[in-house]
């Protein structure tokens, strides 16, 4: 269908890119209002009051809003319990799982439900998904009741239309997110939340919501109390509870320990660029997409803006799909190419899913799902290259042969059958 050309990239991502604005083929995330210079210079969010609760880290505090609370439908230690029922799983094909294609904010049944360029999504391992519903600011459950929210509310608009954000740390009926990006569960069932627009790692547990980790936006590593991120928007975790955060606007692959401790594993802070080498002195454009293997060793990365897959391992930094020579432009293109993995091309790589040594992508700018075989060649999984059955879709996630997609475009959850 594209048989090894470029592709010059002529969608808008709306995800980042709201109406009114424009984009550049090789800056995918260009900085949104709040987030940081590539500097690293701080910035203020907007944020609601601190809650009276104690917290491993007290927000700060910021103007107050009359925000009124929203209603959690489902406590987070009930998600084991629920699963989300396979309805018309075809043996190929994309089935929609939840939602009606048209933005908005609705609870209800899989037919009823209304999301608003979700970004990601989280499948528990007893079925339930997770909905990382970026712009309603909000986490959202879908089981065999349907679906249901269980943190963050919709209330005012910003000047695009869309929900504005905010940060304030609290019980579940009053905590409030701002462009929740990605997620994971702990050993412990405990929620880890990327809050893009915040800059922080959030987590839940005991029916509240806490700031883990970073402080302002910007770079530094330290504690959980004076480490800073800029625009994170993809976490990873393996079987330790050590969580891998790939921090965007810092071009870094940041790595949290159980007690929210954070440095940088690979990436040089503040500097885009496509070079393999020793991890602290390889680059990344923009990585938007992390994987890790069980034991964290070895590190998955969708490195977005130069539209390749890196891995990090024994502290190197390596392309294994994509073209790297390619990438090392100032303006890197994206494109369409299947077959042996380093020939291969993407376009805007984003969330990544690995299992049974497959490594599935949301290759959001070609509308596709593809894959990196155990042999070492990329095959596409779903979608055909217009945005249509997918639309810049950006997360997927797998559990028993079922994947699940974020079709961040069409605003719905999506699945199809692995065989």
């Amino acid at each position: 269908m594209y048989a090894k050309k470029i592709v010059l990239l002529i969608i808008v991502i709306t995800v980042f890119f709201p109406a009114g604005c424009s984009a550049k083929q090789a800056e995918p995330f260009d900085e949104p209002a709040g987030a940081v210079s590539h500097s690293g210079q701080s910035v203020q969010v907007e944020r609601a009051p601190a809650a009276p609760t104690a917290q491993p880290h007290e927000s700060n505090t910021g103007p107050q809003t009359d925000l009124p609370p929203p209603t959690p439908d489902i406590a987070v230690e009930d998600l084991n319990t629920l699963s989300v029922p396979v309805v018309n799983q075809p043996s190929s094909g994309i089935t929609v799982t939840a939602g009606t294609g048209g933005r908005g904010f609705a609870n209800g049944s899989f037919q009823d439900a209304r999301f608003t360029l979700p970004n990601s999504l989280l499948v528990n391992p007893n079925g339930t998904v997770m909905v990382f519903d970026t712009y309603n600011n909000a986490i959202r459950t879908i089981t065999s009741g349907g679906t249901q929210t269980l943190a963050g509310s919709v209330e005012y608009y910003d000047e695009y239309g869309f929900p504005k954000g905010y940060y304030l740390d609290a019980a579940l009926d009053k905590a409030l997110l701002n462009r929740p990006a990605d997620g994971v569960i702990d050993s412990q069932n405990n929620l880890f939340i990327a809050d893009s627009q915040n800059h922080v790692i959030r987590v839940i547990r005991d029916g509240s919501m806490y700031t883990f980790s970073g402080s302002s936006g910007g770079y530094a590593d330290g504690n959980h109390s004076t480490a800073r991120f800029n625009t994170p928007m993809a976490i990873a975790i393996d079987r330790n509870d050590n969580l891998y955060v790939a921090d965007t606007l810092n071009n870094c692959i940041r790595r949290i320990d159980p007690q929210g401790n954070v440095t940088t594993i690979a990436g040089v802070p503040g500097t885009a660029g496509a070079l393999d080498g020793a991890a602290n002195q390889a680059y990344f454009r923009d990585p938007a997409g992390i994987a890790v293997s069980a034991d964290g060793n070895v590190i998955y990365v969708a490195d977005t803006g130069n539209h390749l897959i890196r891995k990090i391992e024994n502290g190197r930094v390596t392309t294994i799909a994509g073209n790297l020579s390619a990438a090392t432009t100032e303006a890197p293109l994206g494109g369409f190419d299947n077959g042996p993995a380093l020939s291969a091309l993407f376009n805007l790589p984003r969330g990544l899913a690995l299992a049974d040594g497959v490594l599935y992508i949301a290759d959001s700018a070609n509308h596709m799902i593809r894959a990196i075989t155990t042999a070492g060649n990329v095959v596409t999984i779903a979608g055909d290259g217009e945005p249509g059955l997918l639309n810049a879709p950006s997360g997927v996630s797998i559990l028993n042969k079922i994947l699940y997609i974020a079709d961040t475009n069409n605003n719905q959850i999506k699945s199809v059958t692995i065989n």
